[in-house]
């Protein structure tokens, strides 16, 4: 599993070539939230720069995938999500999944952190089953004397 430092280190970098853009918000610093195993799925986490926040997910190194730069289906508890796979020489196979670019709407890094560890609430949490249907007195009667419900 990649580290945190080297997640970080890799996109800090990419920053320096990507500080004159009209999309970088100078506000913002790389950070890497939430990253995790999630057993059968790899490691995921949501990534902060300061010209977007990403999904980012590095699965397993045994998934057979699509090539870099196509679409591979992130399956999760809470739904799918569709990432996008990259290969790199320094991070190896990794998929990103956009949730927000440019980032001019967040004033400084606890808005996007925020917004990040709620990302992340939503992607980790575990559906809760479907109640059974509520039956009345007269319908619960019905079914245990063994007629319709």
């Amino acid at each position: 599993m990649l580290s945190v430092a080297d997640i970080e280190a890799y996109y800090r970098a990419v920053g320096t070539r990507m500080a004159g853009l009209p999309v970088y918000n100078p506000a913002l610093v790389v950070e890497l939230l939430g990253w995790r195993a999630v057993e059968g799925v790899g490691a995921l986490g949501v990534l902060i720069t300061p010209w977007c926040m990403n999904l980012f997910w590095q699965p397993p190194a045994d998934a057979v995938l699509p090539a870099k730069g196509e679409r591979a289906l992130l399956a999760l508890p809470s739904g799918d999500y569709e990432c996008t796979l990259h290969e790199d020489e320094r991070l190896g196979r990794y998929a990103s999944a956009s949730l927000c670019s440019p980032m001019q709407d967040f004033p400084g890094q606890a808005e996007a952190r925020a917004m990040a560890e709620e990302v992340l609430r939503l992607i980790f949490a575990v559906p809760e089953p479907e109640p059974p249907p509520r039956l009345g007195r007269r319908a619960l009667l019905r079914r245990a004397l063994g007629g319709a419900p």
